[in-house]
């Protein structure tokens, strides 16, 4: 395994597919391809009234927020997230993120999950 170092304004920028999420772009840190063999890192960026739509699948999601406010609704419940917040979705629960901000704010967050959840 190679020393990774970088920033992540220079990771290759990706919009996620609109049947995935509206108005988001996905930078990837770490996976398979990236010095992590079992998990992959990415950074979302939700611009205004971006959102995943409402899913759900066999593997956890792990997240903390970089920057601005938004809210995740796990099973039905609404959780507001704000930079700093870090919130556990388990497998197999019904979920969706969202920027709540409005006014052109970006909504940012961290978001590890195993190696077959990088699907988009």
């Amino acid at each position: 395994m190679s020393i990774l170092t970088g920033h992540k304004d220079n990771l290759e920028t990706k919009r996620v597919s609109e049947e995935a999420a509206h108005n988001t772009l996905k930078r990837i840190v770490y996976s398979p391809a990236r010095n992590w063999d079992t998990h992959v890192m990415r950074v979302f960026t939700m611009g205004d009234g971006g959102r995943t739509y409402e899913h759900e699948h066999a593997w956890p999601h792990w997240v903390f927020v970089l920057e601005g406010k938004g809210a995740v609704t796990i099973a039905g419940e609404r959780v507001a997230l704000e930079r700093g917040s870090y919130v556990h979705v388990p497998g197999g629960i019904r979920h969706f993120f969202e920027n709540v901000q409005g006014g052109g704010a970006e909504f940012e967050f961290m978001c590890i999950v195993p190696k077959e959840g990088d699907m988009f």
